[in-house]
């Protein structure tokens, strides 16, 4: 099929109503000397995720006897491998691609498209199909921009991708017979009807059938872990602005066998299959989810895998959801539990047609799921619609409020091709201004026409570029000292005694020490400034969780050659704790002369419990206190004034104590206090009251290594 290549071609949508395309006759006795035609598929992943999408547009095509007669398939190139050596295994002759089929994400279009284009320059008569979540709706400036692509599918490929294949046998195909895609036809452009699978979604396992083994298998070789993507429903209730799940599922819940669902879960206890990653919007919104949950549980049980289960929990959280959470901590297969926020301000929960759990029923899921030992975490977004410097802050308060300290992850809003919110009308309505950035490090040589990007907002009408940056640097900044736990006990102490709210104490706080860049956290804080501004200003910079390793934190990175700058500040602050909070007293006594005091022996306790490199869990870490820090902090209550032991007794960090304390080894520290990822927030950095032996009593003589002294740390 040929294209038009003058961008200029006047292109518009004509709607077409196909047929079903299986019931008309198709010359087979044409097609019956013929060598079957190879369709590769193609979904490039950074990350070690199977093949998914080649396994369901396989089996699914596969469906169709003329389909299977006369297409093969060869294996999928879907890890690290590059263009050159996709575009060179594509092959000549007989082996030439039939058709190229390109599963498109934001961190593989670029790669994808360039790809078909050097495809169709070595083979013509190539079928180059894409399809997948970046794929847009509207495609006339698509197809100006891509006219090496043949044709688009629309949302849920198996079926349009089948009639495709179907439609491609006849010698003159007709691709209006075929439901979901958009093409080219005489320089207009042709969209037919949507067609989805039925509410009951029934057809055969690609895992069931064997095509992802050879996949896992090339993971296997590399020694990597890998996980492996399935589906146990489809949709997505909710139509959040942000986000183009609702509107690519057309908001409509369709269920897969469960039946299927239950031999596949067999299969992957049996196959050794690490991590399943399950790819529903909202698992644990219908009542056989916990059914499912328990099934994979019993597999743990019977053949230690899969190992861990990673997924995206209903948005509003339910009985069912904490049902499932405890299943899986209890078999140590899952690493914590969202809490789904995105955002508090009214208004901005209006923009972007989002509503959430209240705040009532918030605070009681979280201490549910406290008193059940299961983490949780709630993720807020940076640069939403309507919200403003104030209200971000604020809203990060109330996460504090509705009791989650641990873990609040903060993530940059980025511009979705099919959301709702990137319709023009909408990013003129609300300011929205984005710059175009790297999705990850290019690695040195890379081509730039194969370097990813997204568009991430970093101002609209309600926020500057410089409120943009001080809200990015103050969601790390609370990430540092209060999920870190540098200052949380003292700031949650000021609350409840002094009524300041968590806002005002850590906005004065990062205002204090940026205007003092010679403490130890004004040059911590003045490296995340600069950062942030940085990131603003140079597409290259693919996140702003770049890997950072400055001077001062070298004597603790013997073992680990890249941190996260949070990360990174975080051990900057351990290698000098005592100088830390001798100059955190200068701040607290600014608060002191509003009013607004705290114990003297409140600083101890906060630097106490600290995880430091030095610890030897053999030993434990014995401290004493005038007040009865851990009921205050544990139970609530007023603190009570009474002499308090406690024997940090700590052997190991992480949600499965995976992480042993081995003392004066930065390595093992590191692993400790930072852990491996975003899946140990929550277990790392301090000692747990949890595990301390407490006891009440006259104190003995102080011991001699108070909070107050400053190190040579510089």
């Amino acid at each position: 099929m040929s294209m038009p290549t003058d961008k200029s071609v006047s292109l518009r949508v004509v709607e077409s109503n196909p047929g079903t395309g299986a019931g008309e006759d198709i010359d087979e006795a044409r097609l019956a000397g013929q060598p079957p035609r190879s369709v590769h598929v193609v979904a490039l992943n950074e990350v070690p995720f199977l093949p998914y999408v080649y396994g369901l547009l396989r089996i699914y095509a596969e469906q169709d006897p003329l389909v299977k007669a006369h297409y093969r398939f060869p294996q999928p190139r879907f890890f690290r491998d590059t263009v050159a050596e996709i575009i060179e295994g594509l092959g000549e002759g007989p082996e030439r691609p039939g058709v190229l089929a390109l599963s498109c994400y934001v961190w593989n279009f670029r790669r994808h498209m360039k790809i078909a284009r050097l495809c169709k320059e070595r083979h013509p008569d190539t079928l180059v199909v894409a399809g997948g979540p970046h794929m847009p709706e509207r495609v006339e400036e698509f197809f100006a921009e891509h006219p090496y692509v043949d044709v688009v599918v629309h949302a849920e490929g198996e079926l349009p991708f089948q009639r495709l294949l179907r439609e491609n046998l006849r010698e003159s195909p007709d691709w209006s017979r075929v439901p979901s895609i958009s093409f080219v036809r005489d320089g207009q452009i042709v969209t037919t009807e949507r067609k989805t699978l039925p509410r009951d979604i029934v057809f055969p396992s690609p895992y069931l059938a064997g095509y992802l083994e050879s996949s896992m298998d090339v993971f296997r070789r590399l020694g990597i872990t890998y996980d492996a993507p399935w589906e146990t429903n489809r949709g997505c209730p909710y139509r959040c602005s942000y986000c183009d799940w609702g509107s690519a599922t057309m908001s409509k819940i369709r269920s897969f066998d469960l039946e299927r669902l239950e031999q596949e879960i067999d299969y992957f206890g049996r196959a050794k299959v690490p991590t399943v990653h399950i790819n529903d919007a909202n698992f644990g919104i219908l009542r056989r989810d916990l059914q499912i949950a328990q099934r994979l549980a019993e597999a743990r049980v019977e053949h230690g895998f899969p190992r861990t289960v990673r997924l995206n929990f209903a948005k509003n959280s339910n009985d069912r959801v904490f049902e499932i959470s405890k299943l899986w901590v209890d078999n140590n297969m899952l690493a914590s539990t969202t809490l789904s926020m995105q955002a508090t301000n009214d208004n901005v929960l209006a923009a972007i047609e989002r509503e959430n759990i209240g705040i009532k029923n918030y605070r009681e899921l979280q201490d549910r799921y406290s008193a059940a030992d299961i983490t949780t975490y709630t993720e807020i977004i940076l640069g939403l619609p309507e919200e403003t410097r104030e209200s971000f802050k604020r809203g990060l308060d109330t996460v504090f409020e509705m009791g989650n300290h641990d873990d609040v992850r903060v993530y940059e809003l980025s511009l979705l091709p099919n959301a709702p919110i990137t319709a023009p009308e909408t990013v003129e309505k609300y300011g929205l201004r984005t710059v175009e950035k790297h999705v990850s490090f290019a690695w040195p040589g890379t081509p730039p026409d194969e370097i990813e990007t997204i568009d991430m907002v970093v101002e609209t009408n309600t926020m500057s570029r410089e409120d943009w940056v001080d809200c990015s640097v103050y969601s790390r900044l609370i990430n540092l000292l209060h999920n870190g736990c540098y200052t949380r006990y003292v700031s949650i102490y000021l609350r409840r005694e002094h009524q300041l709210p968590y806002h005002v104490f850590y906005d004065g706080l990062q205002r204090f020490y940026l205007g003092r860049p010679d403490t130890l956290l004004g040059r911590v804080l003045g490296a995340l400034q600069r950062m942030c501004r940085e990131y603003q200003q140079q597409p290259e910079l693919p996140s702003i969780d770049m890997s950072s390793t400055p001077r001062r934190a070298l004597p603790l990175l013997a073992a680990r050659r890249f941190l996260m700058p949070v990360d990174w500040a975080w051990v900057c602050i351990s290698a000098c704790l005592d100088r830390f909070y001798a100059e955190l007293g200068e701040y607290l006594r600014v608060l002191e002369g509003e009013g607004r005091s705290v114990p003297a022996d409140l600083l101890e306790f906060q630097r106490d419990v600290m995880l430091q490199l030095d610890y030897d869990p053999a030993v434990g870490r014995r401290s004493e206190y005038r007040h009865d820090f851990p009921a205050y902090f544990t139970q609530g209550g007023p603190l009570r004034e009474r002499p308090t032991q406690v024997w940090f007794r700590d052997r190991a960090m992480g949600l499965a104590g995976q992480y042993p304390l081995v003392p004066n080894d930065p390595a093992k520290f590191l692993d400790a206090a930072l852990g491996g990822g975003w899946s140990d927030v929550g277990c790392r950095f301090y000692h747990r009251l949890s595990a301390a032996e407490i006891t009440y009593g006259e104190p003995s003589p102080r011991r001699t290594d108070d909070a107050g002294a400053r190190s040579a740390c510089g």
